[in-house]
């Protein structure tokens, strides 16, 4: 069968054999660096459960140590969140809490429940966003940690 006279809108139909150089030779380096790369990591012994596990071992050796792990707590940092959550709370909420926190102007915080929710979070929102009534938002003033000391301070109230 002959393609030579097949016109298609004005398109003359030219059968190629073979794509351009430029394309078979970035195929060929393609499938060679997959095939390195594969290679690689199948065979390497390279996995990232076992690179977890050696710094979750290192971790603890240096917890067993008694060394201080980036991003890790010690064991007393709660003690040491609720102090300075103390403190934080004698500048900034007692005047309206009251100073052992059983009310005034704000409302009791020794209650078993809050109107808004006594979990970390929602105490978390209301002391960061503040309320309608009253609260003001302290977002802009306080550094989260500050925060988190503030919400664990009230909840161990």
């Amino acid at each position: 069968m002959s393609f030579d006279n097949k016109d298609y809108d004005g398109i003359r139909y030219r059968p190629e054999t073979k794509s351009p150089l430029v394309f078979r030779a970035l195929l060929g380096i393609l499938v060679v660096w997959g095939i390195c790369f594969i290679g690689y990591y199948l065979f390497s012994g390279w996995s990232s459960q076992a690179e977890f596990a050696q710094k979750q071992a290192a971790k603890q050796k240096l917890l067993a140590a008694g060394q201080t792990v980036a991003g890790a707590h010690k064991e007393g940092a709660a003690i040491d969140y609720i102090a300075a959550g103390k403190k934080e709370f004698a500048a900034r909420c007692a005047a309206c809490h009251g100073a052992e926190a059983k009310g005034g102007i704000g409302p009791d915080l020794t209650r078993k429940e809050f109107t808004f929710g006594r979990t970390e979070q929602a105490i978390m929102q209301t002391i960061s966003d503040g309320r309608p009534g009253g609260m003001p938002g302290f977002k802009n003033d306080l550094s989260h940690e500050k925060l988190e000391s503030l919400v664990k301070y009230i909840l161990s109230l």
